[in-house]
């Protein structure tokens, strides 16, 4: 079993709403006296910031994981903010195959025609948790 870490957890989503709205709050009424444009439009950005993570980190801590079944049918480097990651094709028997990010190390244990198992978040399939091989591929 490989546990994949590509993004950001519910938790963080939280935090990060909640310290938008209060730095949106903070300054809203740091300025209520003299309040400018510029000063005005940060605000409105902190909230609308603030509330999406607020929503995105709450239905991520609602959301329950599902396992689904899948074969690896192609993988790729990509870069994912500072670190390389891999953008990994997957049939999962639908008529558009499923893209998934892995961790460099979760996705170097996987080979073209694995047969693997992913843990996934219900409302974002494309966010894996876990990694699994279920049949390997034959290797030359």
């Amino acid at each position: 079993m490989l546990a994949n870490s590509t993004g950001p957890s519910g938790r963080q989503m939280v935090l990060g709403g909640i310290v938008a709205f209060a730095t949106a709050i903070i300054i809203f009424v740091a300025r209520w006296q003299t309040p400018t444009p510029a000063i005005v439009a940060v605000v409105a950005v902190g909230v609308v910031a603030g509330f999406t993570l607020l929503i995105s980190g709450g239905l991520a801590l609602a959301a329950r994981p599902v396992w689904l079944d899948a074969t690896v049918r192609d993988m790729r480097w990509t870069i994912s903010g500072v670190r390389r990651v891999r953008a990994v094709l997957l049939d999962v028997g639908e008529r558009e195959p499923l893209t998934v990010t892995l961790d460099g190390g979760v996705a170097e244990m996987l080979h073209i025609g694995d047969r693997v198992r992913i843990e996934h978040n219900h409302l974002n399939r494309t966010q894996v948790y876990r990694v699994e091989v279920i049949e390997p591929a034959a290797r030359e």
